[in-house]
């Protein structure tokens, strides 16, 4: 009798951690858990949050730069390729400032990053994009920068990175802001020093990226590094080799726009574009 009681005890333990065994990982498979949040959207498009900010059912698209920003530049091939399938754009072929951006982990790349200015964009879906530029070019010899219209303003310290979360408050929602703020003036970077105040010599709002919708907020910093480290520098080195001529950005976008192959160097671009495509669709679900 005791023997047949132990071996009951037994089945029975194993039927439990069966069952249990299957809700852990059986059903997990059946049905994917939604995309883990992540707290630091340095460098990297990660989902922050499982909030829709936007209110409804659309997903809201926000690109948050500056004319000059070669990050931002970095971005914008990516962003319009993604984009595409969504709105009908008009953009504008652009140069970054004059800038040392990475070329590679250890190595570093001066020049004017090829890119696309947002002009326009009619939606021809759910998707909506906004673009908000709070600056136009920097002149950091002098501490001076021109607004999107071409007013020039004087900085000093920190006042531009005050300038522009003012100008972002205006231009807005006020959970974007509040986004910006908290992850580049409250959040640490390095070293303790939030994003926003990192780079010494220029302290400024860096470029954004934020996708909201009923499946969650996803937001980066920058540009992805997972994609390509160097993804800047090698745009800049490209166009180096040209130049700087108009015609790189304007080719560019033309063999984009056709489908086209872009040099293998720059296939970054299509990689960056298929991550923020992804998360559009995980935004759409």
């Amino acid at each position: 009798m005791i023997r047949k009681k132990f071996i009951y005890t037994i089945a029975s333990i194993a039927v439990v951690v069966i069952l249990a065994i299957t809700f852990l990982v059986i059903l997990p498979l059946l049905h994917p858990p939604t995309a883990a949040v992540s707290q630091y959207p340095f460098f990297k498009l990660v989902k922050i949050s499982n909030i829709n900010y936007s209110g409804n059912d659309s997903v809201q698209v926000y690109f948050i730069s500056w004319y000059g920003c070669p990050l931002g530049a970095t971005d914008s091939w990516g962003l319009y390729i993604a984009l595409s399938k969504y709105c009908i754009l008009n953009v504008t072929p652009n140069y970054s400032d004059l800038e040392t951006v990475p070329i590679s982990p250890n190595s570093t790349f001066t020049g004017k990053t090829p890119g696309l200015l947002f002009v326009s964009c009619k939606p021809k879906s759910n998707v909506i994009f906004h673009f908000i530029y709070l600056l136009g070019r920097a002149y950091i010899s002098n501490s001076t920068a021109t607004l999107p219209n071409g007013t020039m303003i004087k900085y000093s310290g920190n006042s531009l990175v005050t300038f522009e979360l003012n100008e972002l408050k205006n231009l807005a929602p006020s959970w974007i802001y509040n986004l910006v703020y908290k992850y580049q003036i409250q959040t640490p970077f390095r070293s303790g020093t939030p994003i926003a105040y990192y780079f010494k010599k220029f302290p400024h709002i860096v470029s954004t990226i934020i996708i909201t919708s009923p499946n969650g907020t996803w937001m980066m910093l920058g540009y992805d590094q997972q994609i390509n480290y160097g993804a800047p520098g090698l745009l800049t080195q490209y166009a180096s080799e040209h130049n700087y001529n108009m015609s790189v950005p304007i080719t560019l976008l033309n063999d984009i726009s056709s489908g086209k192959p872009l040099p293998s160097t720059l296939n970054f671009i299509y990689k960056e574009a298929s991550l923020f495509s992804t998360a559009i669709q995980e935004a759409m679900g």
